[in-house]
């Protein structure tokens, strides 16, 4: 945005039939992974790698400059573990600009497939943007998710709102498991028969969880013919079982 281009384009926002690549979202209004990777690339402040040389860069989109915040990157194993000292670094980022922080070096070790976590902080500690990526050397290096167990999700709340002809749910999905759960899916499904609700807004979606880690996430339905009781939030990450919560005041 800030070099050669000064705009872009998204070819076949959605397909005619299912598909596994780049388009946001599906016939049916499903909406997909490349969705909430594009949406968060385009917050007001973001946090990012280049994945050539694994710089990090700090973006700000919005009318202001910001002043005294944090980037930090960690590098972790499938166990959550850090493989790497925590990198810091402050900030000062113009409006409607971009500021460079550091480059994050791979781990001394044979350790082909790992997370690269960064957070940016606003001065007063509030997190802005949190990106995680999967770092690997060689495509089949990815072949090691295959052999993750040990992720265990929990989903709970579920706690319902009526608002503007719409029902809201909150819920909480943590990972109370010993590894990363990756593509963490969550799903708003009628009850009754187990079929999703389509259209429905996820405030994320498509999460990795560290050991430990939790995310609180709003999904919310038009009211239609829908009622509390009747709805439930599941949750399925890859190589992980399928959890869910019902709805409740």
């Amino acid at each position: 945005m800030w070099n050669d281009a000064g705009g872009l384009l998204l070819w076949m926002s959605n397909p005619a039939w299912h598909s596994t690549v780049w388009q946001t979202y599906d016939y049916d209004l499903d909406v997909n992974g490349t969705y909430y990777g594009a949406r968060a690339g385009c917050d007001a402040h973001h946090v990012q790698v280049d994945l050539v040389d694994w710089k990090v860069l700090a973006v700000n989109h919005t009318g202001e400059e910001l002043r005294g915040a944090e980037v930090r990157a960690e590098v972790l194993d499938l166990s959550g573990r850090p493989l790497a000292d925590r990198q810091r670094r402050e900030v000062d980022i113009a409006a409607s600009a971009t500021a460079q922080a550091f480059a994050v070096p791979r781990p001394d070790g044979d350790h082909p497939l790992h997370l690269v976590r960064l957070r940016l902080t606003h001065a007063d500690g509030r997190t802005l943007s949190q990106n995680t990526y999967w770092r690997y050397e060689q495509p089949e290096d990815m072949r090691a998710l295959n052999d993750l167990t040990g992720a265990r999700l929990q989903i709970s709340g579920a706690r319902t709102v009526r608002r503007d002809g719409r029902l809201s749910l909150s819920v909480t999905v943590s990972n109370r498991g010993r590894v990363v759960a990756p593509m963490v899916r969550l799903a708003l499904r009628d009850h009754r028969s187990g079929k999703r609700v389509l259209p429905a807004r996820y405030s994320d979606n498509y999460l990795w969880l560290l050991p430990g880690e939790e995310r609180d996430i709003t999904v919310s339905c038009p009211l239609g013919s829908h009622d509390r009781g009747d709805l439930e939030v599941t949750a399925k990450g890859y190589r992980t079982s399928t959890v869910s919560t019902r709805g409740r005041r």
